[in-house]
């Protein structure tokens, strides 16, 4: 067995994005990896319930031993076995994003060689992660290309600080290797919305779409497309997410409601985020080129990603994906526009 990595879980960004990446990496290729001072610069340092909850999909999927996986635990060791496709069903007790641990997995479990499918309990619609909006709708259409196909589909939707939603995530086996370049975004092809609630009242989607749409035909005279609704929810909530669409790039925004924010507020603010992107250089959105890295380095066949921001989560990606072998590097200071490249293996 080769030697296990050692990560400082302090690196760059230091929180999940370290664990995820590594946990993507080692359920895949079979290379096992300690990781240590987990979070060790957060307020409340070590493995949350969601890094668990990741740790443990991530272990039942290729039958790996592991070590240190509770709650606090400032330190992680992952030794993968072989990734074994199947149904799986996963709890996180608290509103812990769903999305992020679909994501960490769904590409690991691509590599077997016959279809999966995941459930996972928990927050589908909270602060600092990517929606399961943004990941049915953007992410996965973003990782076609790279010959990963996934299909998602909203149970019941967890807004935080509750959560309780559920989400299913399927994945056919990966036809590697496939490269991609996504360096200029080519001409705009459709602006789309999304604009949901749960248990409120007022027409509060319907307040957020007519404002976004609103501001996005003052300013630049867009027409987007709209689904507009209420979803089963276990806890009240509202979201709203922007995408566009180019020929070769895309962007989406999220914005989850607040009290105190009107819905009309929080329409404009998503209007005036995504009008801000259509000026901006980079073919796709700042979240999406971190959330890329791994499944490039996973498709074997490499590619470039232009951003119009550097971000600390995609320096921490690419680190990571370096340290399992796999040449990765990004161009561009923080807060700046940049690219990331991962080369072919």
């Amino acid at each position: 067995m080769p030697a296990l990595i050692a990560i400082d879980g302090s690196h760059g960004e230091g929180g999940g994005q370290i664990l995820r990446t590594a946990l993507a990496l080692s359920a895949a290729t079979g290379q096992g990896f300690t990781l240590s001072q987990i979070r060790a610069r957060r307020t409340q340092s070590g493995l949350r319930a969601q890094h668990v909850a990741a740790v443990r999909a991530a272990a039942l999927a290729c039958g790996a031993k592991t070590g240190g996986v509770f709650e606090g635990s400032p330190d992680l060791r992952f030794e993968p076995g072989v990734v074994e496709p199947g149904e799986f069903r996963f709890e996180i007790a608290t509103a812990g994003a769903a999305s992020l641990v679909l994501e960490m997995l769904l590409p690991a479990l691509a590599t077997g060689s016959t279809r999966s499918q995941v459930t996972i309990t928990g927050g589908t619609h909270v602060p600092l992660s990517p929606s399961f909006d943004y990941v049915a709708r953007h992410w996965s259409k973003a990782v076609e290309p790279l010959g990963l196909h996934t299909a998602f589909v909203l149970e019941k939707a967890g807004f935080q600080p509750r959560g309780g939603g559920a989400v299913r995530g399927c994945v056919e086996p990966w036809s590697r290797p496939a490269s991609l370049r996504l360096e200029e975004r080519g001409a705009l092809l459709q602006v789309r919305g999304v604009s949901i609630e749960a248990r409120l009242k007022g027409d509060v989607a319907q307040r957020q779409r007519d404002a976004a749409q609103a501001r996005l035909w003052e300013m630049r005279r867009l027409e987007a497309e709209w689904e507009v609704g209420s979803v089963p929810s276990a806890s009240p909530g509202s979201f709203l997410l922007l995408e566009v669409a180019y020929e070769k790039g895309r962007g989406a925004f999220g914005y989850l409601g607040q009290r105190g924010v009107r819905p009309e507020q929080l329409g404009d603010r998503a209007a005036r985020r995504l009008l801000r992107f259509l000026e901006e250089p980079g073919a796709v959105d700042p979240f999406l080129a971190d959330q890329l890295v791994a499944p490039l380095a996973l498709a074997r066949g490499g590619g470039v990603v232009a951003t119009p921001e550097v971000t600390g989560h995609l320096e921490t990606a690419a680190h990571v994906v370096g340290l399992f072998g796999i040449s990765a590097r990004v161009e561009g200071r923080r807060g700046l526009p940049g690219v990331v490249e991962v080369g072919s293996h």
